[in-house]
């Protein structure tokens, strides 16, 4: 079944009149009745969606302990008898691989310390793997996977793709998916604009990554017409 818009903002309120706070995506995704992945589909990522229902993100955004973390680890290994992997997390734990990924700076580092051994060690990931895993998040979300998506939703670091493909819209190539926004001629003002735009609502100029993150053009657009992402912020804010 599709749902709307105005279906899916309808039931954040709904949760939060009922928990007497907009919910976090942990507290959604136990009492919602939708995917969350829907909402990825749909808004770009949580605090969008939470945003467009009508409130400040922040108020969602409760802290979670780094014990938290490792102890949510530590319960969903138990549940699964096997070390979870980022999949695992997204599918079957109380948070993303995101959320361990802001806190201890990647999945790995989460999972040494809660004392497993890091994923992949002595092994190299295939662009085989990495491509299945584009297509099975394809179909989780029912369209183009973006950057945000791969971060939250999937299995790997979306830089992985970076480094095996040259980007990520690459990997979307070779994966047999079209990238946005090809096809149609960037003019230097709306790869400028939006620059001012995110500048605008970060409070700070973005990063190239956060371009690729919440951006409506990839960080390798500005590459290619400005030659590198410093000289096309430099252009933005001269």
């Amino acid at each position: 079944m599709q749902y709307s818009d105005d279906e899916l903002l309808d039931e954040i309120r709904k949760l939060a009149s009922e928990l007497g706070h907009p919910p976090s995506l942990a507290e959604f995704r136990e009492q919602g009745r939708h995917s969350a992945s829907t909402y990825y589909s749909r808004f770009g990522s949580w605090n969008e969606a939470i945003e467009q229902a009508g409130y400040d993100p922040n108020e969602s955004d409760s802290k979670v302990s780094e014990a938290d973390l490792l102890e949510e680890l530590q319960r969903l290994a138990d549940d699964l008898n096997k070390k979870p992997t980022a999949l695992d997390m997204n599918k079957h734990g109380r948070y993303w691989r995101s959320t361990y990924k802001n806190e201890f700076g990647s999945w790995n580092n989460a999972l040494e310390a809660a004392g497993f051994e890091s994923e992949n060690v002595g092994a190299t990931i295939t662009a085989d793997e990495l491509i299945e895993e584009i297509n099975r998040l394809a179909t989780e979300i029912g369209g183009t996977p973006r950057f945000k998506h791969m971060e939250d939703l999937g299995n790997y670091d979306p830089t992985t793709y970076s480094q095996h493909f040259g980007s990520w819209n690459e990997a979307l190539d070779e994966a047999g998916f079209e990238p946005e926004n090809r096809g149609s001629k960037i003019t230097e003002k709306e790869l400028l604009d939006e620059i001012t735009r995110l500048k605008n609502k970060l409070g700070d100029p973005p990063s190239a990554r956060q371009m690729d993150e919440i951006g409506k053009y990839a960080s390798a657009t500005y590459q290619r017409h400005f030659e590198s992402w410093s000289n096309a912020i430099e252009i933005a804010f001269d």
